[in-house]
């Protein structure tokens, strides 16, 4: 999707989610994956400025790996000479009365997780950031969208915990899979929910130098 051109722009994904790479497929992103190094200190502050500033470190350990092994980065990367690497990550957390709700440790813990928010409504809130690896300059946004469970009964809860597995996916369910059985209806944006928040990540991109439809580098008159 890039173009030709030798001032084309590279991105890098800067997280380890399938699903994600899979949105990013989905949009005919051309785009490398680097997953963080080294262990981040997460913050937990307001919801909305924990999942930014958590994305934000995500990108700059990326770019500093970069930085510290020119020479390991992936050869398509290397050899391209790409103008700019744009490095997007992404922090997503599901929030309840005030509560994160994060992987569960084991399958007692994602039973309660899931009748919590049986016939309830929650958030799902993901941070973006887009540093580039040139300028350092870093765009950020973040979204909000509310999923609302039907009203589960104890066999629902069982049943969906026999057919799905749990333990790696923050608030115990991924609404893309089998955990759409436990979904009433969703107000947002329903990838959001999955991990990236469409509309405001092309968004965020445009604001360095791409085209909204076909995330071509628009040329400067």
């Amino acid at each position: 999707m890039f173009s030709d051109e030798n001032n084309k722009i590279k991105i890098i994904l800067a997280s380890a989610s399938q699903r994600r790479s899979d949105i990013l497929n989905l949009l005919k992103i051309n785009f490398e994956v680097i997953v963080p190094f080294n262990c981040i200190e997460e913050v937990f502050e307001d919801p909305y400025n924990t999942v930014i500033k958590n994305s934000i470190k995500k990108s700059e350990n990326v770019a500093d790996y970069v930085k510290i092994n020119e020479l390991k980065i992936p050869e398509k990367i290397k050899e391209a000479n790409y103008k700019d690497i744009l490095i997007c990550s992404f922090d997503t957390i599901v929030y309840f009365k005030n509560k994160y709700y994060f992987k569960p440790e084991n399958l007692k813990e994602a039973e309660c997780f899931i009748s919590s928010f049986s016939g309830k409504t929650h958030s799902v809130i993901t941070g973006l950031s887009i540093l580039s690896y040139v300028t350092g300059i870093i765009e950020t946004g973040v979204e909000e969208t509310k999923v609302t469970f039907r009203k589960l009964s104890e066999k629902d809860v069982q049943n969906f915990l026999m057919n799905e597995y749990v333990l790696d996916k923050a608030g115990a369910y991924n609404i893309e899979g089998y955990g759409a059985i436990l979904v009433k209806k969703i107000n947002g944006c329903f990838f959001n929910a999955v991990g990236i928040p469409v509309y405001r990540f092309l968004n965020v991109l445009k604001k360095f130098g791409y085209d909204y439809y076909n995330l071509n580098k628009i040329k400067k008159q």
